[in-house]
């Protein structure tokens, strides 16, 4: 009988630590490197951005921090868990407790309002009384007139925000955005940062996203770049997080 994992928080160490992380996919007549020797550490708390060119490797990345995938070599630890040599059933169980996503494409469900679309995750965990916690978000995120409405009758901007609201819904402790802003236009992008950056505030989520939004970058507290599957820091921003 395999002894389930314990996914108990442990507030002492950082939210995720990654080493030696690489990531190969076979091809029919070679292998293809899409991530090299990553590693880094991300406290509890703070907003990371990383940044870098279409085909560098960041969504790679992000999904393997987040336990989507699994990685060739290295190790992943999200809030204490090496998700890393969990099975896909374990990593699921971790998501559903610990992690919220938001999407550049949305992924929200077509047939669903945008309260069912937030109800679906509470509904899943077992949470008591969904319908008020989803309109709550939703109030949230400002769009409390809006919670009969299907994703066809939202806007983009409406639609990342139903987004947004449903990667909140379970209190993760961290929260993963690819490209949160990529769909959008310049200024329904800036309220969704807006919005991004204030729920990392207020309810201490850790936030980390890959993005080309140069400014929406430079709103987080740290920047790592990626190029070719290998990520930097620069030298200022490591020394910004060792003060």
């Amino acid at each position: 009988m395999n002894q389930m994992t314990d996914f108990t928080r442990n507030e002492a160490r950082p939210m995720l630590r990654v080493s030696g992380l690489s990531h190969r996919v076979r091809l029919e007549t070679d292998t293809l490197t899409i991530l090299q020797g990553v590693s880094l550490e991300i406290n509890r708390g703070e907003s990371v951005a990383i940044v870098g060119r279409s085909g560098s490797g960041k969504t790679t990345l992000l999904g393997l921090l987040a336990g989507l995938d699994t990685p060739s070599e290295g190790v992943v630890e999200l809030d204490g868990a090496e998700i890393s040599k969990l099975g896909e059933d374990e990593r699921a169980k971790l998501r559903a407790s610990r992690v919220g996503f938001v999407f550049q494409s949305f992924q929200l469900l077509p047939a669903l309002s945008a309260q069912e679309n937030v109800m679906l995750p509470l509904e899943l965990a077992g949470i008591e009384a969904p319908e008020a916690r989803a309109r709550e978000l939703l109030e949230r995120v400002g769009l409390g007139e809006r919670l009969n409405h299907t994703p066809r009758q939202l806007s983009g901007g409406e639609q990342q925000r139903v987004a947004i609201a449903r990667a909140f819904a379970s209190d993760p402790v961290i929260l993963f955005a690819d490209e949160p802003t990529g769909n959008l236009d310049n200024r329904t992008g800036q309220a969704v940062s807006d919005l991004l950056m204030q729920l990392n505030r207020e309810k201490g989520t850790t936030l980390v996203m890959v993005t080309h939004d140069e400014r929406l970058a430079a709103r987080c507290g740290r920047q790592l770049n990626i190029e070719a599957g290998i990520l930097t820091e620069p030298e200022t921003a490591r020394e910004q997080a060792d003060q």
